[in-house]
């Protein structure tokens, strides 16, 4: 079964409680997936059929379902949420989202002026696309893109902020400061949530912001993180339906 006319038949189902009550549709002129599989958190999904006895060889159509309210992230410092993995050219994939599905949040980087000066990390990718695939984001589901982590200050440094939704905040850095060469030290950035950006530390010169969900990371001297894409296609095909909340690149 072709994957854009299985993408249709996923839309059909993920809408039908919105239908009015009465109306009169003709079903689908397609057969339903062979294959369900609920994903829960930031998996392969090549590797998640392989779990579950897929060949390689056998031509497939295959479901994967993020259920509501369910939240998936990738790694802080800018991991994947969901990779599909590579799939033969017979094998039809479907995502369907009816949650969430967050690219990781770029890490903020370090304060302070210290031999191992760094910028913030980018954010991740929330679908990372090797083969063709079909998606369909229901209402109420989303798909965004990691926030980049905020750079830290020169100086009495303090750390940027962690990228939207889990990037980690930088250390705070020290610096002689004065005659009597006290040492005064920066703190450490806020992490980032699934509400938004860690601010950046606070203590002496303060550090740049996580970015939100698609935002890069607030620069200063040092240069903050990018953001990840929302589905990265690295060249395949993707038919796509949104009927949620997508934010972030698709390319």
């Amino acid at each position: 079964m072709k994957t854009f006319v299985r993408l249709a038949l996923c839309l059909s189902l993920s809408l039908m409680p919105m239908l009015a009550l009465g109306q009169e549709t003709a079903p689908p002129p397609v057969e339903p997936p062979e294959t369900v599989i609920t994903v829960t958190e930031s998996a392969n999904l090549r590797a998640l059929a392989d779990q579950q006895g897929y060949d390689g060889h056998t031509p497939v159509n295959y479901l994967f379902i993020v259920p509501a309210k369910t939240n998936i992230m990738g790694k802080p410092g800018g991991g994947t949420g969901i990779d599909t993995g590579k799939w033969p050219e017979d094998a039809s994939v479907v995502l369907l989202v009816r949650g969430n599905v967050y690219g990781g949040g770029g890490n903020g980087s370090d304060g302070g002026d210290t031999p191992m000066v760094r910028d913030g990390s980018r954010g991740g990718d929330a679908i990372f696309v090797q083969s063709q695939l079909g998606i369909v984001i229901s209402p109420g589901g989303s798909v965004k893109a990691g926030g980049g982590g905020g750079a830290g200050a020169d100086g009495v440094g303090s750390g940027g902020g962690g990228g939207f939704p889990n990037g980690a905040g930088g250390r705070g850095g020290s610096a002689l400061q004065g005659g009597d060469s006290v040492i005064v030290a920066g703190n450490q950035g806020y992490y980032g949530t699934p509400g938004g950006g860690g601010r950046g530390g606070q203590r002496g010169n303060t550090g740049g912001d996580g970015g939100n969900a698609a935002m890069p990371g607030q620069s200063l001297n040092r240069v903050g993180g990018g953001e990840g894409f929302a589905i990265r296609t690295n060249g395949n095909d993707v038919v796509l339906d949104n009927r949620g909340d997508l934010r972030g690149q698709i390319g």
